[in-house]
């Protein structure tokens, strides 16, 4: 270790490619705590610091491809290092709040698609019962029996001794009724 403290830059460098093992824990002693505050100033966890550091220190080892200016070396992959974790978390947080927004969006479409659809139908069906009521009664008779009870209009002719003429007349009055009457239910229907 002695041997490593006093060769010059050059020589540092050129045994930390080569992989020396002395050479590289030296490394690790003098820039740890540089690179360690380097780091903190990214990232607010100081484990996932660490955990930057070790991967750089691990980078460089199995690289072994510093360059002449190691300070500036080790600040770049450093910093590099800490942008591709703010990437990855920013991109982790973008994932998870999209998919917490859809799943909420599925919930209150849900909730409120089959929610405002009982209640619009139920509305429907009170409003039309309520609209067929108030038609005269004969009009009421024919439109029952061909809507509701789904005779054809021969059947509706025999069972009530009107032509099939009164029949399509009462049933075109009908509609016309419950258009009036339903006009704000039709963007619904």
């Amino acid at each position: 270790m002695n041997k490593v403290a006093s060769i010059n830059n050059e020589e540092f460098i050129s045994l930390i490619n080569e992989g020396n093992v002395a050479a590289f824990e030296m490394l690790f002693k003098l820039y740890r705590s540089k690179l360690l505050y380097i780091a903190s100033q990214y990232i607010s966890s100081k484990e996932d610091a660490e955990e930057i550091i070790q991967n750089v220190f691990i980078k460089v080892w199995s690289k072994k491809n510093v360059q002449s200016n190691i300070n500036g070396y080790l600040y770049k992959v450093t910093r590099n290092a800490c942008l591709d974790y703010l990437r990855a978390k920013k991109q982790l947080l973008n994932i998870e709040n999209n998919l917490n927004q859809l799943e909420a969006s599925i919930n209150h479409t849900a909730f409120s698609d089959d929610t405002a659809s009982l209640l619009i139908e139920k509305e429907l069906y009170e409003a039309v019962l309520k609209s067929i009521d108030l038609l005269p009664p004969k009009c009421k008779d024919v439109f029952v029996k061909s809507r509701i009870e789904g005779l054809n209009h021969k059947e509706i002719s025999q069972r009530m001794d009107i032509s099939t003429k009164t029949i399509e007349t009462h049933i075109t009055k009908a509609i016309k009724h419950l258009r009036v009457s339903l006009r704000e239910f039709l963007p619904f229907l």
